[in-house]
């Protein structure tokens, strides 16, 4: 890529966004992407202001080996960007660890960034490879069989050759020995190609199966804030689409090899017969296929592309269906209609820009390929003319050019497509799998058998931060302190936003703290292996999840050797048993995405019934019963209150009524505790624990 232009806003917008595109083409991750957008561009201005707008710069971007090199160059006096100070640099430079090099040479500054690819085709092939070298024996026979089978493929035509020139001679013999050998080639072709593509079907089936677990296992094991930035369409997507392509690629490429090896036995047989006929098919094949090497290329860049406007796009619809009764509600089903054609625009124009811009060099390859048939055609009739070679070698001449023809190149074109796609398709699933692009949730050592309970946060603060660093992080949990003994009661309370819940993720490790020092039972959260910290947590949110899957399977998720007594017991206990015995199936009523067939009090029961069969030491409630009615609601507390001697029961509450009856309750502001102590204690001291609490009487009241 390379942009010239004057120091001018106009300029610079469009050689940022010249460089964007490059960048997506070129697999770059989206936050170095937006990193170094960024840098561009204030680095531009800053020449623009010190130098003047007239000055000329250019903007160089290649790849070198695994990396992305973008050279600025700016004519004018030696300055060095870092001299002006620019606070945006800085802050890129220390949060994100940008170092772009300058130098100044015969009037020109120049200023070098170097950006990482995770990717590189080597790469892309030895993680292929991982999976298919599990059945390397099955796949190896299978190899072997190909390649007898284009073994066979390549002496086909010679002996076809052989029997055409024997008609001409009326050497009948040679014709019914050539027949019979014809014959034999031909069983052992289909004998080899049956045993060649069962095995490879056997391989493809293990290794898709492989693939698509380890990609939903590493998606699981993804920190949520990158889920969150990326959307579910493009796990969707690449757990379909691009699973398949990897599964198929090693199969798919070694069966269009064999077919090109066909057209290799063609082109031996027609060097055999007349050598300088041959040399004119290779030139006529070499510039259609010099056409095609062009076009893949363009297309696996352009493909990028299509592919994450198709991952948007799949995203937005699964979010639709899955908030589709909200939608309806809101009556806005014509702006979401609005918003779904301006991405099914978006994907289908870059579609299309990569099928034009691909039949485009089809044309220029047909235009080769007929302008060679009419040479070759042309060539064969000056060739019998001078007496080069009788008309009977022509025919053969001319029957095997039109075997050859436009299928060679197009078998080709696909060998060459399918290899950029099933190289562009393991880069999508080795990211999830394996590269800082989708960071990993990492846990320590340390296995804690026996958890008590204790709880503790030692000045813990946490901000959200958005991929795009253009959005400032939004610190939610300031210097934090509290402690949370084990066996006790402690309900966390506060105004909507104040940062209830995002406490409960920070003991859950579902996010991580980025300042201070989270304790269970004494050791640090982060030195613990994942069944010490989640295994010993059963979390309740407000608006529980549950999968389109029985009451009684979404159950035993929790636990899988579930019995019927112990499902209709702990049922019993949250008021959710009678509910369910009036459905059609009970147990194993299908409940729907999301428990879509439950009322919210209903998936607030079955929550708290899954959190009690996974009976942890440790329970979070997140408004967990804010759906109920007072009388469930009661119910249940007394449920809970039969447990509590032997559980640490920590309770978000938005009903203050709900915790009165807490051994401790800590009220929390702007993301600080403000003050803990007895319902009493704070109704005395604490105006704005006092001021919700009447607040919510009046209401209660009213």
């Amino acid at each position: 890529m390379k942009s010239i232009g004057k120091l001018t806003g106009k300029d610079i917008g469009t050689a940022v966004a010249s460089f964007s595109h490059f960048a997506k083409q070129k697999g770059i991750e989206d936050r170095d992407r937006i990193i170094t957008e960024l840098s561009i561009e204030e680095i531009l201005l800053i020449y623009s202001e010190k130098l003047c707008e007239d000055r000329s710069f250019t903007i160089k971007s290649f790849r070198s080996s695994d990396n992305i090199c973008i050279k600025l160059e700016i004519i004018g006096d030696s300055f060095d960007p870092d001299a002006a100070q620019s606070e945006i640099l800085k802050g890129l430079k220390a949060k994100h660890g940008i170092k772009p090099e300058w130098t100044y040479n015969s009037g020109r500054n120049l200023v070098v960034f170097t950006l990482p690819i995770y990717h590189s085709t080597t790469k892309n092939l030895k993680f292929a490879w991982s999976y298919v070298s599990r059945y390397k024996k099955m796949f190896f026979f299978a190899v072997i069989c190909q390649w007898i089978s284009i073994a066979m493929s390549i002496i086909t035509p010679i002996l076809s050759a052989k029997v055409i020139v024997g008609y001409t001679n009326s050497a009948f013999q040679q014709v019914i020995l050539t027949a019979i050998a014809i014959f034999v080639v031909d069983l052992v072709t289909n004998s080899s190609l049956y045993l060649c593509n069962t095995r490879y079907n056997i391989v493809y089936a293990n290794i898709l199966s492989d693939i698509e677990g380890d990609l939903a296992k590493a998606s699981l094991k993804i920190k949520n804030s990158c889920i969150e930035d990326k959307g579910g369409g493009l796990f969707i997507q690449r757990l379909t689409v691009d699973t398949d392509t990897l599964a198929t690629g090693f199969n798919t490429i070694v069966d269009q090899i064999s077919q090109i090896f066909n057209y290799i036995g063609i082109l031996i047989a027609m060097f055999v017969i007349s050598p300088a006929v041959f040399l004119a098919v290779f030139v006529i094949l070499a510039c259609q296929i010099a056409t095609e090497l062009m076009r893949t290329r363009r297309l696996f860049e352009d493909d990028r592309i299509y592919r994450s406007s198709r991952e948007r796009l799949s995203g937005f619809i699964s979010e639709m269906i899955h908030g589709i009764t909200d939608v309806k509600a809101l009556n806005s089903e014509e702006a979401f209609c609005g918003e779904l054609q301006n991405r099914v625009d978006d994907s289908n124009k870059n579609h299309m820009r990569l099928l034009i811009r691909s039949w485009k060099f089809k044309l220029i390859r047909w235009a080769f390929g007929d302008s060679g048939r009419m040479i070759f055609t042309c060539l064969l009739a000056a060739l019998i003319m001078t007496g080069y070679f009788a008309p009977a070698i022509a025919l053969v001449l001319y029957n095997y050019y039109q075997q050859l023809g436009a299928s060679a190149v197009l078998i080709l074109g696909q060998l060459l497509e399918f290899l950029k796609s099933f190289d562009l398709s393991t880069e999508r699933i080795n990211a999830i799998i394996s590269t800082p692009e989708f960071p990993k949730e990492e846990f320590g050592n340390v296995h804690l058998d026996g958890i008590r309970g204790d709880i503790r946060f030692d000045n813990v603060s946490f901000a959200y931060e958005s991929s795009d660093p253009r959005i400032k992080p939004h610190k939610v949990v300031k210097d934090m302190n509290f402690e949370v003994p084990a066996g006790s009661m402690v309900a966390l309370v506060g105004r909507s936003g104040c940062g209830k819940s995002t406490v409960f993720k920070l003991i859950s490790r579902l996010i991580e703290a980025g300042n201070g020092t989270i304790l269970l039972d004494e050791y640090d959260i982060k030195t613990l292996d994942k069944e010490s910290v989640r295994g010993s947590m059963a979390v309740v949110s407000q608006n529980p999840y549950f999968f389109h899957m029985t009451i009684r399977e979404n159950l035993s998720i929790v636990k899988p050797n579930l019995t019927d007594e112990e499902m209709q017991d702990v049922c019993k206990k949250v008021c959710m048993h009678d509910d369910i015995e009036a459905m059609p199936n009970k147990y194993d009523s299908l409940i729907g995405e999301g428990g879509v067939n439950l009322s919210g009090g209903q998936r607030q029961r079955l929550a708290i019934a899954r959190c009690l069969l996974k009976n942890s030491p440790i329970i979070l409630l997140d408004e967990a019963t804010s759906a109920l009615d007072n009388v469930t609601q009661m119910r249940i507390q007394e449920t809970l209150g039969n447990i509590r001697a032997d559980k640490t029961i920590f309770v978000i509450a938005h009903r203050l009524s709900t915790v009165i009856g807490a051994d401790k309750i800590m009220f929390m502001e702007e993301g600080r505790i403000l003050d803990e102590g007895s319902h009493a204690m704070l109704i005395e001291r604490c105006p704005s624990y006092r001021e919700l609490y009447e607040a919510e009487e009046k209401n209660t009241a009213k």
